[in-house]
């Protein structure tokens, strides 16, 4: 806020000389600078595209490309685009959206990473409800005890359905994503996640299945999606699909020495290693590229990322790889709020598909049962009470948007509560009516 206030008066300063200025010169005016935005390249005229490209006079070889024509400019540090370094930016109507899904992450999972690193995870200051994560009966009616894939499609889609099913109601039929309606509003759109794409979260928002196990109809119903990013860990049933993935427009990478240029394109695929703690490449990797390809488009874009294994650690109940994995996901949204700077035009929101193993933690022993070691030599306690999921809620955190009316969602009509459908209302609503970003939130 400090800062804010203290680039408004600046500029009121510079406006007062050069008013004061001009009975003595002539000013030649210019227009205002569109922070963040940067014309998409076609891929019929772009030098990355066409593998026989002359080294000579490709924008990824030459060190004196003309960072004002070269596609791999970083939009967020581009001083032509970036608005920290343009004084006269003004609020920008909302035309980002990211949302980030910690899958099986619970309320007590992000404390135990707090309490475990020893540090406060920003994303707890942000504007926060609790959200219900419950799915149905082929009837409609609940409430039932979700999986990834029904809770995944009420996020993905404002459609609550049963355990299972990807991308459609209750009644078997497909129903529309919030990608697909970002795709027809003209954005970019992309998910990226530590799990293989094939996996429930990632294919709610990218396929159409009755069944989650239906690993060859998830992936071709991704490859014809229409997705411009998709990106997940490797997984056989997609590498044995590349030349129909390349086929569809999508350039193709199975290693992140490919990323640089992979995210320079406008339709990429990716198969890293991503697949647990140990894993080369971790969320926060990987994000960077997956935002610098996605904000080539004037439009905008819709972004969802998903940390898998909060969840698959939780239902082992080994909390060490957990909690390194809730670190994960707050270290990627650092890279968010980093890559976004002075940015007025992006919004993210940060909840969970549901919550997994009963996890309860502290600082003091009390009646937990089980320690672990944090930064520093702190001790966590704790205890699970489960090895699947559980019904207690999860919650939603939203940044760079005035407060959301929560009451005005139809399920509960509560300010304090809400439904997993409304998450994706409110995703629509952003979209639909974007507002001003809220700097201050």
């Amino acid at each position: 806020m400090k800062k804010t206030a203290f680039r408004l008066s600046l500029l009121l300063l510079t406006l007062a000389l050069v008013f004061s200025l001009a009975a003595c010169q002539t000013l030649t005016p210019q227009g205002p600078v569109d922070a963040g935005s940067s014309p998409v390249t076609d891929p019929a005229t772009d030098p990355v595209t066409d593998p026989a490209t002359d080294p000579a006079t490709d924008p990824a070889t030459d060190p004196a490309t003309d960072p004002a024509t070269d596609p791999e400019t970083d939009l967020a540090t581009d001083p032509e685009t970036d608005p920290e370094t343009d004084p006269e930016t003004e609020p920008q109507e909302i035309k980002n959206l990211i949302l980030i899904i910690g899958d099986g992450m619970g309320l007590d999972h992000i404390a135990a990473g707090e309490l475990t690193y020893g540090k406060d995870f920003g994303f707890t200051d942000w504007d926060f409800v609790t959200v219900n994560t419950d799915s149905v009966y082929a009837n409609g009616y609940g409430p039932v005890l979700t999986d990834s894939a029904a809770s995944g499609t009420a996020l993905a889609t404002g459609h609550l359905t049963v355990n299972g099913y990807i991308g459609k109601d209750h009644n078997q039929v497909d129903v529309q994503t919030i990608l697909d309606y970002a795709k027809s509003l003209g954005k970019a759109t992309g998910v990226l996640t530590t799990d293989s794409l094939l996996g429930a979260t990632p294919a709610a928002f990218s396929a159409h299945s009755r069944s989650r196990s239906n690993a060859q109809e998830i992936a071709n119903s991704q490859i014809y999606s229409g997705v411009d990013l998709l990106g997940g860990a490797t997984d056989s049933t997609c590498t044995a699909l590349v030349n129909q993935i390349e086929a569809q427009g999508y350039y193709y990478i199975d290693t992140f020495d490919d990323i640089e240029r992979a995210a320079r394109k406008q339709k990429t695929y990716w198969q890293l290693d991503m697949a647990g703690t140990d894993a080369d490449v971790q969320l926060e990797h990987a994000v960077y590229y997956a935002l610098k390809m996605l904000s080539r488009n004037d439009e905008g874009f819709v972004l969802i990322l998903e940390q898998a294994y909060i969840d698959k650690y939780s239902h082992s109940n080994d909390f060490a790889n957990m909690v390194h994995s809730v670190n994960s996901l707050n270290n990627t949204v650092e890279v968010i709020l980093e890559w976004m700077g002075e940015r007025t035009d992006t919004a993210v929101l940060i909840t969970a598909d549901h919550e997994t193993g009963g996890l309860t933690v502290g600082s003091k022993a009390g009646s937990y049962t089980k320690t672990f070691t944090g930064e520093g030599g702190k001790t966590v306690y704790y205890n699970w009470s489960s090895t699947n999921h559980t019904q207690a809620k999860v919650g939603l955190f939203t940044y760079g948007i005035t407060t959301p009316d929560y009451s005005k969602f139809s399920y509960y009509g509560s300010p304090f509560t809400i439904k997993n459908i409304d998450v994706f209302n409110l995703m629509k609503d952003i979209l639909d009516n974007p507002v001003t970003y809220n700097p201050y939130n």
